[in-house]
């Protein structure tokens, strides 16, 4: 059981369990997501420790885009904005980017002539690249393993913080690498907006890798208590991942308080999201029901996120399964359902199958490098629009 990390309080309300089926696993693992009735805090718990989650990202390709999609690259630009608007930016600042990928955000920091920059980035394949697209250093580490003996001025985590199981530890790392007065450039999905609208797919915020859910309240007392105070914090909408995230700037301040504001919304919103998502789910669960009841053979376009959970909560690991694709190269070979995944172009091995396209995100490009590059002809299921139309 994981203790609530703002304020160690052990009392729970049950939110939804999540299951997931990635590929290698021989049956589904879950987590909980819950909500301190202590100080309202919403969090995972019942995870896989951080060992596991770093491997999990080691192996990850989805934030490898050598060629940056521009919705993007208008993010990057918005959360270089946003720090530029309220932090001095210095030829000779040193800025540390935590879980930089391939480097693009912090390459905002280059072009802006800077050239103190450093990035570490779990993923060796991420940061080699990253290193040969932008000439800055990345390194393949993680938090608990870098050492630095000279502070920096700016540290940033652009969509990371909500990944980190011991938030206490890890609060107390980046304050010892930041410098008297430094600045703390945070990103993360504000919980708030959870709730707000219908998701693009169900339960696309219970990532296996998502542990944390901050509000603007519950994210100021993680901070105001590892010593940080708050500079300007703004939630802003993004297109290309349909969501709303938190825009927060901390400077280092000394000593941690103890005060904690109770955060009395974010339970409700995650529970106004889950019951969203039971709805978005119900077509897609009707639809797997079809596939089931057809035997039609069937293609799964994805093996990542939404494949993992649509196989626990949906009867589609039932259907006639001839392949599974997908282009994460790490992905491929590893089984699934008994599937070994294969590369897209093995589409073109069953052309009588359904193609079943399991992204959101993507959907379009793939759909259109099934008919330009594939010339496929066959029937493709689009769960962003949930139609069965044949090409």
């Amino acid at each position: 059981m994981r203790h609530c990390e703002i304020c160690a309080g052990a009392d729970q309300d049950l939110i939804r369990r999540q299951h997931f089926l990635f590929p290698g696993q021989a049956a589904p693992v879950h987590y909980d997501v819950v909500a301190c009735r202590q100080c309202g805090f919403a969090f995972a718990t019942d995870i896989p420790d951080q060992s596991v989650l770093n491997a999990f990202y080691q192996g990850a390709e989805h934030h490898l885009h050598q060629q940056v999609p521009p919705g993007l690259a208008r993010i990057h630009e918005d959360f270089f904005d946003f720090v530029r608007t309220h932090v001095p930016l210095p030829g000779t600042l040193r800025v540390l980017d935590i879980g930089s990928g391939m480097g693009h955000f912090l390459s905002r920091f280059k072009a802006a002539g800077l050239d103190d920059l450093l990035g570490i980035e779990p993923s060796p394949a991420a940061a080699r690249l990253g290193r040969e697209a932008y000439g800055i250093d990345i390194r393949p580490e993680t938090l608990d393993s870098l050492s630095d003996a000279q502070p920096f001025g700016l540290v940033s985590l652009c969509g990371v913080l909500e990944h980190i199981a011991d938030l206490t530890g890890g609060m107390a790392k980046i304050s010892t690498l930041l410098e008297e007065g430094g600045y703390l450039f945070l990103a993360v999905p504000d919980v708030m907006s959870f709730g707000a609208a219908p998701p693009a797919e169900p339960f696309l915020e219970f990532a296996l890798e998502h542990i944390n859910f901050f509000s603007e309240t519950s994210l100021d007392n993680l901070l105001r208590g590892a010593g940080f105070e708050k500079v300007e914090v703004i939630s802003q909408h993004n297109d290309f991942y349909d969501n709303h995230y938190l825009l927060a700037l901390y400077r280092k301040a000394g000593e941690g308080s103890v005060a904690i504001e109770p955060d009395r919304s974010s339970a409700d919103s995650l529970r106004r999201y889950v019951a969203f998502s039971q709805a978005r789910l119900a077509p897609v669960a009707e639809q797997a029901e079809q596939l089931v009841a057809s035997g039609e053979p069937l293609v799964i376009w994805g093996a990542g996120g939404l494949t993992s959970r649509l196989l626990c909560d949906t009867r589609l690991g039932e259907a006639n399964i001839r392949a599974i694709v997908d282009r994460n190269k790490a992905l491929q070979g590893k089984p699934l359902l008994g599937v070994a995944i294969t590369a897209p172009e093995s589409v073109r091995e069953h052309p009588d199958a359904t193609v079943f396209i399991a992204s959101t995100t993507y959907a379009e490009e793939i759909r259109r490098t099934l008919v330009d590059a594939y010339g496929w002809t066959g029937r493709i299921i689009c769960l962003a629009e949930q139609d069965t139309d044949r090409q």
